[in-house]
């Protein structure tokens, strides 16, 4: 038996995949993305050479790496410090341990889904199993992801006011006005209440399905009436974080022998982030792969190392999310049954 079934089965449950019903639309949309995965891929490496990417790696500077390496973790360890941030501020007092046994094996679990949905949902199931209040572990997580898109939103923008001089299309623009507009729209969907029942209003009132999005939406509320913990929230983990990653980026550049400002990656990484979001493929892997290499060129970049930098980065989300699986099978599925 899996460790991953192991655990479920000791709870006296199904492990978490075995409760999605496996619709056939459902498998259709997820050979419809590997599909489009494979292809995106073959169609990068049909123009960059494979050959050239081992000469860039072969020639690269390995410290900046490592340096890159290093942040892109200290990202990672920040949203987990930032999740429980949240929880507590909605009355759930979990141990750092806990959080960060969830959170990086959620990463993991990201592996199994063509989205980053399955980590999210593995995390919020594992809290809620243990400490209840499943509304709140939601309204935790969706906020959690809401913040770093409102974070991800300011630091484009500020960086674009003050790097504007920096492109001569208007491609950078029109995808940064696009960002703000879902963003904004996402915001208002959930701080505001009139939108909200407006946006709903296709549901019937004695529908079972609207009761539930209202219920939760009154969980999601306590944000807009507790504004302070979202400033804190945003101030002190989610602009970091979105700060941060750009800044990884920029270091793998410079492992490459890139010079270019960083402020280039401040603006071009939030819109990479975002179309890597998407969910066309598995995990963002080539949306992201292909969004880099064009946008990376607009400031000079080559498109060979434009991909380098891309890959070098997927390499570390996928490295960091087999650590988490690692630390899922030998200590957090053991830590949960002990506490059963």
């Amino acid at each position: 038996m899996r460790a991953s079934e192991h655990f479920w089965s000791a709870r006296g449950a199904k492990p978490l995949w075995k409760k999605i019903p496996q619709k056939p639309s459902r498998r259709n949309f997820l050979v419809f993305r590997l599909v489009v995965t494979f292809a995106l891929f073959f169609a990068l490496f049909k123009f960059i050479p494979y050959d050239k990417l081992i000469e860039i790696y072969g020639s690269s500077k390995k410290i900046y790496i490592l340096f890159a390496f290093l942040v892109f973790f200290l990202c990672t360890f920040l949203g987990a410090i930032r999740w429980r941030f949240l929880l507590i501020s909605l009355g759930l007092r979990i141990s750092l341990r806990e959080v960060l046994y969830s959170y990086f094996s959620g990463l993991f679990f990201n592996f199994f889904c063509p989205s980053f949905v399955a980590g999210d949902v593995f995390r919020g199931v594992g809290i809620s199993k243990r400490h209840g209040e499943a509304k709140k572990v939601a309204a935790s997580i969706l906020m959690d992801r809401l913040s770093g898109a409102f974070a991800l939103v300011l630091v484009a923008i500020f960086s674009f006011i003050v790097g504007k001089g920096l492109f001569h299309t208007n491609h950078v623009f029109f995808s940064l006005i696009l960002l703000c507009v879902i963003v904004g729209f996402t915001f208002l969907l959930i701080f505001s209440k009139t939108f909200f029942r407006f946006s709903i209003g296709i549901l019937k009132k004695s529908s079972s399905l609207r009761g539930k999005l209202v219920s939760f939406h009154d969980q999601l509320y306590f944000f807009k009436n507790n504004s302070k913990v979202f400033i804190k929230n945003i101030l002190f983990f989610s602009l970091p974080i979105q700060i941060l990653v750009p800044f990884s980026f920029f270091l793998c550049s410079k492992a490459f022998g890139v010079e270019t400002r960083i402020i280039s990656f401040l603006i071009l990484v939030p819109i990479i982030t975002a179309i890597a979001l998407i969910p066309l493929t598995i995990a963002g892997a080539g949306t992201r792969e292909a969004a880099s290499v064009y946008f990376f060129s607009l400031v000079g970049i080559e498109k060979s190392i434009g991909l380098g930098i891309s890959l070098l980065n997927f390499a570390f989300l996928i490295f960091i999310g087999i650590l988490g699986g690692i630390l899922y099978v030998s200590v957090y599925h053991r830590w949960l049954q002990s506490r059963s």
